[in-house]
């Protein structure tokens, strides 16, 4: 078990900070690889070198974590494509990265494979609706988090396991491990909503989708407040 785990002493030392501010950032939920046993706070060994160097700096570096980040937000940031062609879930994700700006910080071949890769644990599509994201063990972040929305031409086989074809794909793109855990829970909890379902499924104009998206999860989903506030 200590090869496998630390504990808060440890992780404070591996930081360089109080273990005050170790309780305080596991009360704000920054460490995704935590787990408690026995009542007591644990941190896998193996993840604890790889999210510390994210944190600290170099050119692949996360950014600082945005805990208000929403899915209209995250989609504003981003695009709403229509009439995605593809004659299966490769080629749709082709044609949905080549609408990416092409800088210097992030290859789409990356992100590619890195969402793939999650796929291939367990495809994320269901009622006809995909919701993809890069893999935590290849993660590939972007300078803001974004989500592109495509609606594809037609119907297409993602393998998924209640066997219904995609119709329409949610891309989640994020800035850090934080801010991809925040998006896709609230992405799934509106796509609990069969109304949401159904709007989504109608390939609204972009501004009467935004709105959509916004009013239901304003509604569903209110603000997150601080202890501060």
């Amino acid at each position: 078990m200590d090869n496998i785990f630390i504990g808060v002493k440890e992780m404070a030392a591996s930081m360089g900070v109080s273990e005050k501010t170790i309780y305080r950032m596991l009360n704000d939920n920054q460490f995704p690889f935590a787990v408690k046993i026995g009542g007591q706070w644990r941190f896998r060994a193996d993840s604890v070198n790889k999210w510390i160097s994210t944190q600290t700096g170099g050119e692949n570096a996360p950014a600082a974590m945005n805990y208000r980040i929403t899915v209209s937000g995250a989609l504003a940031n981003g695009s709403v494509l229509y009439r995605i062609h593809g004659r299966n879930r490769d080629e749709a994700l082709d044609e949905l990265l080549s609408t990416l700006p092409r800088t210097g910080s992030f290859n789409p071949l990356d992100i590619k494979f890195s969402i793939l890769d999650r796929e291939a644990l367990v495809p994320s599509s269901l009622h006809g609706i995909a919701c993809m994201a890069p893999s935590l063990d290849h993660p590939v972040y972007l300078e803001r988090s974004l989500i592109i929305l495509s609606f594809l031409e037609q119907p297409t086989d993602f393998k998924a396991m209640d066997g219904l074809p995609a119709r329409v794909i949610f891309l989640i793109l994020p800035a850090n491990t934080q801010e991809l855990a925040i998006l896709m829970t609230r992405l799934q909890r509106l796509l609990m909503e069969p109304l949401f379902q159904a709007r989504i499924m109608e390939e609204p104009p972009r501004r009467e989708l935004l709105e959509v998206i916004k009013e239901m999860e304003e509604r569903i989903l209110p603000p997150h407040r601080t202890k501060a506030e």
